[in-house]
Order: structure tokens, then C-alpha cells, then sequence
């Protein structure tokens, strides 16, 4: 029996020890609290891979403008001594040539460099979107581990004033040694949750300020709570499935094949070959001088570009392929997020009501009974387990339905709607 108690004693001060070890402060920086819209006007500005996608558009405009220049003309000089037999003559040439592209490949350049750029400014608003959804995502979690915490923290608190005064009781011999040792190993579980709760907050408000303000002095980003616990209504079209026509990355993919069609002609019309004049002056050491003028035109013997026009077609038709794959995707995109949304949104109906509420009162009610010796230890214990229970699931599910609403959001490429969440940056609405 004295090993026994022994034990017990051990295992008394170790949680003892995790229990002080976890109230500690972790000297954590203070976050600065921002809200969505502020998340987001941060993400506009300050968005690496944002600034990479408008690096690439950047290149492929200038790529499109460097493909409707015209070539350039030649000039050149050539002088030319001989000597032999006791006399020398000499002859100079002036020259000046142009190249001219008859078979309207420039136009089917321009085209194709036009599309492409195109293509990546719709690439812009895709990933604008996809990484505001990001934004949003990292936000509500933010603000989920923050509430989590904060439940956590109350009922820490809690237990450590139970124990307090389950260490009074003890000694005036209204309880037993074991129900405080109980409600000891009790507060170390919840000490144990409240460190693992701030580890959760450090985590997610660092990849909140990670997304949307990398080159930024703050390390940790804290959310504020949104307008209102539940997501406002959706749009009715939103159901229809046309909705993906309007989608960035269905455009983009409509570009692409707008540039392989170009791209297919100008490799056609690239085997007509290109027409070069050149003229200029020429002076002989005789005297005599003149103007001259030239045409050249390639001879397409050996090589007719026939494998660059297969490559081209092979292109175009790799291009329609993407183009019908990304619309069932989109597709299957939108009825997904539908799904999952609709889902979320009964599961909360069906958890809102009076009971998700009661729990707050249920354990204030429960401690000033036990402390008045009026309830049990385990009904405490029952009291603060299920408040724990209720609120963590309470913002979960919350956490889960603002996050399938904008990932809903996301997949009809934006509700352009009143009553939904805006920015003023038009690439990320």
C-alpha cells in the first residue's frame, strides 16, 4: 500500500511540474489584429507568387509587342583593292537591304504573341483568386485556433482556481485526497491543452502573415472575428453550372488555343519564303560609278517546314483538349464546392440553437456548486469537458462553413454580389 502512495505522490508532482511548466508565458510576440478586408489589401500589395504571376504577364506583354516589330534593315560597306603588274584598282560598295515577310506571317505572329498574353493576364486573376481563397482559409483558421484558445483558457483558469480551493477544502476535510489529486491532474490535462492551443495560434497567425504580408516586419498576424458567425446567402446562379464559362482559367485556356490556332498559320505561312531587296552605290577606282539593285529569296529544297507545321497542329489540338478537360473540371469544381457548402450549412443549422449556448452557463453554475459543496467532482469535470467540447465544435464547424463558402466563392470565380465579402482590388474581389 505505502508503494502505492508512493506512486500516486510521484506522479502528483510530475503533473505538478508540466502544470507550471505550461502556465508559463511563452514570451510570444503580441500579433497585431487585422481583418479580412485588411488581410486582403495586404495580400494585393505584398503576395509573392501574386508578384511572380504579374512578372510572367509582364513578360509575355512584352514578348506580344516584340512580335509585331518589323525586321530590321542592313547596311553595309565593302571596299575592295587589287594590285598586280605595277598598277593597283580598287572598287567601293555601299549597300542597304530589307527584308520583306509576304505571306503574312507577321500578322500571325503579332496574333499568337497577343493571345499569349492574354492567356497570362487571365493566369493572373486564376491565381489571384486561388490564392485569395488561401488568404480566407488561413484566416478563418486563424481565427478558429484563436477562439480554441480562448475557450482553452477559461477553463484552465477554472481549474485553477478549483484547485485553489480544492486544496482549502482538503484541509478543512470537506473532500477526500483523492479528489484533489483529481482535480490537480485535471487542471495539468487542461494546462497540457492551453500550451498545445497556443502552439496552434503561434502556427496559424504566422501563415496568415506568411500569405499576405511575407516581406513585412510582423511575424504573427492575429484575425479579428468576421461581421457575422455565419456566411450570408449565396447567389442563386452560383447552382448553374454556365457560371464556369466566366472563370479565369477557362479564359485563359480559350487564349491558349486562340495562340495555337495563330501559331499553327504563321508555321504555315512561314514556308513561303521572305523576299529581300538591296540596292545600293558603287565607285571603281576608274572612274566609273553606278547604282545597283538585287532580290533574294530563299529555295525551300531541303527544308519545307513540314515537321514545324506538324508540331503546330499537334499543339492546337493538345490545346482543345485542355480547353474541354479545364471546363469539366471547373464543372466538377463548382458542384463539388455546391456540395460541400450545402452540407456544412444543414450540419450547422441542425447544431445552432439554445443547447451550444447553455454550456457557458452550465459550468459557472457547476463551479459555485462544487466550491459550496453542492455537486460532485465528476459533474464539474463533466461540466468543463462538455463546454470544451461545445465550443471547440462550435468553431470548427463555423471555421469549416466560412471556409467551404469561399472556397464556393473560389470556384464560381467570385459572387459579385452586395452581400458578399469585397475588396477593392478588382483581381482578387
Amino acid at each position: 500500500m505505502s508503494g502505492d502512495v508512493v506512486v500516486l505522490r510521484s506522479r502528483i508532482s510530475f503533473i505538478g511540474l508540466v502544470a507550471a511548466l505550461c502556465a508559463a508565458p511563452l514570451g510570444a510576440q503580441e500579433a497585431r489584429v487585422i481583418s479580412l478586408d485588411d488581410a486582403l489589401r495586404m495580400f494585393a500589395e505584398d503576395n509573392l507568387e501574386l508578384r511572380l504571376t504579374r512578372s510572367r504577364a509582364d513578360q509575355a506583354a512584352g514578348l506580344a509587342l516584340q512580335a509585331g516589330a518589323f525586321p530590321n534593315p542592313s547596311l553595309g560597306a565593302t571596299h575592295e583593292p587589287l594590285s598586280g603588274g605595277g598598277s593597283s584598282y580598287s572598287e567601293t560598295y555601299l549597300t542597304a537591304s530589307q527584308r520583306f515577310e509576304l505571306s503574312g506571317s507577321r500578322g500571325a505572329r503579332t496574333e499568337e504573341g497577343a493571345m499569349r498574353r492574354d492567356a497570362a493576364i487571365q493566369r493572373i486573376h486564376a491565381d489571384s483568386v486561388r490564392l485569395a481563397f488561401d488568404v480566407k482559409s488561413a484566416y478563418v483558421l486563424a481565427l478558429h485556433a484563436q477562439d480554441r484558445r480562448s475557450v482553452t483558457q477559461r477553463i484552465t483558469e477554472v481549474f485553477r482556481e478549483a484547485t485553489r480551493t480544492a486544496s482549502e477544502r482538503y484541509e478543512a476535510g470537506d473532500i477526500s485526497r483523492y479528489a484533489r489529486s483529481r482535480i490537480r491532474v485535471e487542471r495539468a490535462r487542461y494546462e497540457t491543452l492551453l500550451a498545445d492551443a497556443d502552439m496552434e495560434v503561434g502556427s496559424a497567425q504566422r501563415t496568415l502573415a506568411l500569405l499576405v504580408a511575407p516581406g513585412g516586419e510582423d511575424i504573427r498576424l492575429a484575425a479579428a472575428p468576421l461581421p457575422t458567425p455565419t456566411p450570408p446567402p449565396i447567389p442563386s446562379r452560383v447552382f448553374d453550372l454556365a457560371v464556369v464559362e466566366e472563370r479565369a482559367e477557362l479564359a485563359s485556356a480559350r487564349a491558349e488555343v486562340d495562340a495555337e490556332v495563330a501559331r499553327a498559320r504563321l508555321m504555315r505561312a512561314e514556308r513561303v519564303p521572305d523576299l529581300t531587296a538591296s540596292g545600293g552605290f558603287k565607285r571603281q577606282s576608274d572612274g566609273l560609278r553606278g547604282v545597283f539593285l538585287g532580290l533574294s529569296i530563299p529555295v525551300p529544297f531541303f527544308d519545307r517546314g513540314a515537321g514545324a507545321v506538324q508540331a503546330a497542329d499537334a499543339g492546337l489540338l493538345a490545346a482543345e483538349e485542355r480547353l474541354m478537360l479545364t471546363r469539366r473540371q471547373l464543372q466538377n469544381d463548382v458542384l463539388q464546392a455546391v456540395e460541400s457548402f450545402e452540407t456544412l450549412q444543414r450540419r450547422s443549422q441542425l447544431l445552432s440553437g439554445e443547447a451550444m449556448g447553455e454550456a457557458d452557463d452550465l459550468l459557472d453554475i457547476a463551479l459555485v456548486a462544487y466550491e459550496e459543496g453542492e455537486m460532485e467532482l465528476l459533474e464539474l469535470l463533466d461540466a468543463a469537458a462538455a463546454l470544451h467540447g461545445a465550443r471547440t465544435a462550435e468553431s470548427g464547424l463555423q471555421t469549416a462553413l466560412w471556409t467551404a463558402y469561399y472556397d464556393l466563392e473560389r470556384a464560381v470565380g467570385g459572387f459579385d454580389d452586395a452581400s458578399a465579402q469585397s475588396t477593392t482590388d478588382p483581381e482578387i474581389r
